[in-house]
């Protein structure tokens, strides 16, 4: 649970997988529209700006790259660049029922056994009716693509998966919410951030992360952010550190 005491604004850069954001108190905005007290978020195409009202209180639930289609037994990329209220992809009853249970439970540790209790339903129930089945070989190609920090050519990441090319893209879309491109290009964007925190240079960033030169990482950086990577880490607004570190 991330407290705030005072109006926040904090940029999100996209994720590699999907997010449910659950409020608790205050409220947030997303482009100057009020945001669900639960949502949940597909994998996006630029950063955005959330704007919290001061004592807002959130619990954020990052999923792994294939996780958020386990837990919603749906297809991710039916999120894909969309925020929506979580009703829309789970039953009222059971985003309620959490809601009520975090409410009850102030200490940070029983609310962390309480959202696993509730995932681990999600996923493992028996009587589970599930859009999709999460193969073996998406998760392996989607770990691939994570431990390389994007690196791996596509067909690299078919060949070692033993997937046609059309077979691996048509079921990682489904599972993961965004093509192995795509998701290729936002690993590599948080490799870049973390990079970055590590006090290395432009130019020796752009070498590690696999980009051509400095100038090809900076156009990528532009495309996600809207800004230059020194643009972007000297800004004042926070940012969600989380991600580039998982």
């Amino acid at each position: 649970m991330d407290p705030l005491c005072a109006p926040q604004g904090t940029g999100l850069l996209p994720e590699t997988a999907l997010t449910m954001v659950l409020r608790q108190s205050g409220s947030a905005s997303l482009f100057n529209e009020p945001l669900p007290a639960a949502i949940i978020s597909g994998l996006q195409l630029r950063s955005r700006m959330v704007e919290h009202a001061a004592n807002s209180s959130i619990v954020v639930i990052r999923f792994t790259e294939i996780g958020g289609a386990a837990a919603l037994r749906d297809r991710a990329d039916l999120l894909y660049n969309r925020t929506l209220p979580l009703e829309a992809a789970l039953p009222r009853q059971e985003i309620e029922e959490v809601q009520n249970t975090l409410a009850g439970t102030p200490e940070m540790r029983k609310q962390a056994a309480a959202l696993e209790q509730f995932l681990r339903r999600r996923i493992y129930s028996r009587n589970r009716t599930s859009q999709l089945d999460v193969s073996p070989q998406i998760e392996a190609a989607a770990r691939m693509i994570r431990g390389a920090h994007g690196r791996h050519s596509i067909a690299t990441i078919a060949r070692r998966t033993a997937m046609s090319l059309s077979a691996l893209e048509r079921q990682f879309q489904a599972t993961v919410g965004a093509s192995p491109k795509q998701l290729s290009r936002l690993a590599r964007l948080h490799y870049v951030c973390g990079l970055w925190d590590s006090g290395r240079s432009l130019t020796e960033i752009a070498a590690e992360a696999g980009y051509t030169d400095q100038s090809h990482m900076v156009r990528d950086f532009q495309l996600f952010t809207g800004s230059s990577p020194t643009q972007f880490f000297l800004s004042a607004s926070p940012r969600n550190l989380p991600t580039f570190y998982k």
